[in-house]
């Protein structure tokens, strides 16, 4: 019999490769967009621009690791990351594990189970707030990109990183309004029949 993939396995492991090499990489040539330089950029100026710019769309996946995701380069470093960065990396894998959870319970790869009821909650309802958070940081990036495309120049990945911010909040807000609402009702009618 063949193994089904186990997406909460391999989620977090793609993710965090592809999140550290954009933030390595970006960390590395990110003086490019800096006027008041006097370093010439390399013959890889291309490259390099896009790869800043996949860094800040990436963010935009990873948008539930707020504000870890704009964790930059320090000088206190482990195996070439800062300590910061490591952060938001162990967040991005905890994000992608649990979406990764999520699927292959869905697919039937893992049993589930349900823990400690007294505490889902207190999840669901830390889930609609950051739903919410994540709700206000979206439309604040785009008013603030409207307000800099009237000013400048529109920037496309801009729009799509609030794009994402707000893909995400709306996932986070109906899959933890779902569960709230179909929860109550049920532990209601159970402790009315009990009693």
């Amino acid at each position: 019999m063949r193994r089904k993939l186990s997406f909460a396995l391999a989620l977090p492991i793609v993710q965090v490769a592809i999140t550290a090499v954009l933030g390595v990489w970006a960390d590395r040539v990110d003086w490019i967009l800096l006027a008041n330089t006097s370093r010439a950029p390399g013959r890889f100026v291309h490259l390099d621009l896009i790869i800043i710019e996949a860094r800040l769309i990436w963010r935009g996946i990873n948008a539930p690791t707020f504000p870890l995701c704009l964790a930059g380069s320090s000088k206190r470093q482990i195996l070439g990351f800062g300590v910061d960065e490591i952060l938001y990396l162990a967040a991005v894998a905890v994000l992608w594990y649990w979406v990764g959870r999520f699927f292959d319970r869905r697919r039937g790869v893992e049993a589930t189970t349900d823990g400690i009821k007294k505490l889902k909650p207190v999840y669901y309802f830390l889930m609609l707030a950051w739903g919410n958070f994540l709700f206000l940081v979206s439309l604040w990036n785009a008013s603030a990109e409207v307000s800099f495309a009237r000013s400048y120049f529109f920037r496309i990945d801009a729009f799509v990183v609030a794009a994402l911010y707000l893909a995400w909040s709306l996932i986070l807000l109906i899959l933890a309004g779902r569960r709230l609402a179909a929860g109550f009702p049920r532990e209601r009618v159970k402790s009315d029949i009990a009693a």
